[in-house]
């Protein structure tokens, strides 16, 4: 791609810096439906609008509607994985698991409640998965959405867990992971054909940079897992860092925050929105990214995006459509399963925030206007003049029609400063944290916290010399229960943020 002069490329040419926030593990209608109550344009949802069966095979079966007020946090976490997802949209199928159905039927979205039976450990819970946020609840996102652009149709890149829907959003493929991943490919770290945005920016000498809090997923990347864990490194910088580097006159054209996930001690910690930890930290999160952009010198000319990794379990009512095949092979595909990645995921929700950008824009009229996470990739290729890295980031749609104004939003007035704080009641959330035991110090480890420890221990065997090395895998090895993880994958995190060199 030949790199166009800022006046070819109107007012995307004005975005001279991008700072994307991707959370996790919540629906567009669990979060942003409800809106549709205030904005008709908001393909949402409203009190028993929809609903599912509790088992759609069954005709006769209790049926369990959308409504409001759920939870800030969940007591189980829903199923997620490929197998889970395609009951969730074609419900209770036969050969649904293996066999994906055609992407050129559209799923019934009636599987939710019979999905999430299968995770919730209180009779009951189950239909928490089709409860939806007030705006009030999540005064924050509820704000931006207003003040700035939502997306009706941004949908995950696969219908699938998170880790390769965040590999998509760095690499536009996932190479065929559709699945948390395994062991030793984490043990090996993930390589994709034509490498990752990171790389291309590099090639464009253009600056990028990976702001995390704890263990960052994208250390899952065998390329930036040698930047991660090098002490000079300068790509990859603590959160606590993050509003004083906006103040620095070179700050990168790229910028990806990492949420702070807190996996070894079951999400009950984390900012990430993760259903097991409290969304408010998630708002807060949100809060204090936005207003450190906002009364920054970069607000002019930053486009703060924010989205979801996946939709996590909970309902949405919009099928997923089809979608271009990255392509490029499939190293880490599943060979029991004919999925040629030709289906986006469930809708999630979505947001840009810029000074261009006017009150109340709602992108999307139809299905058809979709977008999936390589826009993002799509859009800082076409504003720096990089190659697509697959087929899918070549064929996305760019994120332009959120640029509607001619004149930026500049004043106190024009652009708010601050945004509400997170909906009150700390006390009971404090209460909860308190009262809620984060692990089951002798139970087993759950998928997630096996993935988290398995990164953890491959990022420490990058910093330790070779006994120390034996050492540490002696002991990963060992590790059974949670508490003995929690603790490893800490010390982990601690070393190698004590180790940088600034």
């Amino acid at each position: 791609m030949v790199e166009q002069t800022p006046e070819d490329l109107g007012t995307l040419g004005k975005i001279n810096h991008f700072v994307v926030l991707m959370l996790e593990n919540r629906s567009f209608d669990h979060v942003l439906g409800m809106l549709k109550a205030q904005n008709p344009l908001i393909d949402g949802v409203l009190d028993h609008e929809f609903a599912n069966r509790l088992d759609p095979a069954v005709p006769t079966s209790p049926l369990i509607s959308t409504g409001s007020d759920p939870p800030f946090a969940m007591p189980f976490d829903p199923g997620h994985e490929f197998e889970d997802v395609q009951i969730q949209l074609y419900g209770r199928l036969p050969s649904a698991a293996r066999k994906p159905a055609s992407p050129t039927i559209p799923a019934s979205m009636q599987g939710f409640i019979y999905s999430a039976e299968q995770a919730a450990k209180t009779p009951g819970d189950a239909g928490l998965v089709m409860q939806c946020y007030r705006p009030d609840q999540l005064p924050v996102l509820s704000t931006l959405a207003t003040e700035f652009a939502l997306f009706n149709y941004w949908h995950s890149s696969l219908p699938g867990p998170t880790w390769p829907n965040r590999f998509f959003v760095h690499a536009a493929t996932s190479a065929g992971l559709s699945d948390s991943p395994k062991d030793p490919d984490i043990l090996a770290g993930y390589t994709f054909p034509a490498g990752t945005l990171y790389q291309g920016l590099k090639d464009a000498n253009r600056e990028w940079r990976i702001y995390h809090d704890g263990l960052p997923q994208s250390a899952g990347i065998d390329s930036l897992r040698s930047q991660y864990v090098d002490i000079f490194t300068r790509q990859f910088r603590d959160m606590q860092f993050f509003e004083r580097d906006l103040t620095s006159s070179s700050l990168p054209e790229y910028l990806f925050i990492e949420p702070k996930y807190d996996t070894g001690h079951n999400f009950v910690n984390g900012n990430s929105m993760h259903p097991r930890n409290d969304v408010r930290e998630g708002e807060k999160l949100l809060k204090r990214v936005y207003e450190a952009i906002r009364r920054s010198n970069c607000w002019a000319d930053t486009m703060l995006i924010v989205t979801f990794d996946e939709h996590g379990g909970f309902f949405d009512h919009v099928p997923p459509p089809t979608a271009v095949s990255p392509g490029g092979g499939g190293a880490y595909a599943d060979p029991a399963r004919a999925f040629d990645f030709d289906r986006l995921g469930v809708r999630v929700p979505a947001l840009v925030v810029s000074a261009y950008t006017q009150r109340n824009t709602v992108v999307g009229q139809t299905p058809l206007e979709c977008y999936d996470h390589t826009s993002i990739l799509a859009t800082v290729q076409k504003r720096f003049g990089l190659p697509a890295l697959t087929q899918r980031d070549r064929a996305a749609a760019t994120l332009e029609r959120a640029l509607n104004l001619s004149s930026p939003r500049l004043s106190p007035d024009e652009a708010p400063m601050t945004l509400p704080g997170a909906t009150a009641n700390q006390f009971m959330a404090w209460l909860r944290r308190l009262f809620t035991p984060s692990v089951d110090s002798k139970g087993p480890l759950s998928t997630s916290q096996r993935v988290q420890l398995t990164l953890a221990h491959a990022c420490d065997l990058h910093t330790l010399d070779p006994p120390a090395q034996l050492s540490a895998r002696h002991r990963y090895l060992a590790i059974r229960a949670q508490q003995d993880a929690a603790d490893y994958v800490q010390e982990v995190e601690n070393r190698i943020r004590d180790r940088r060199r600034h």
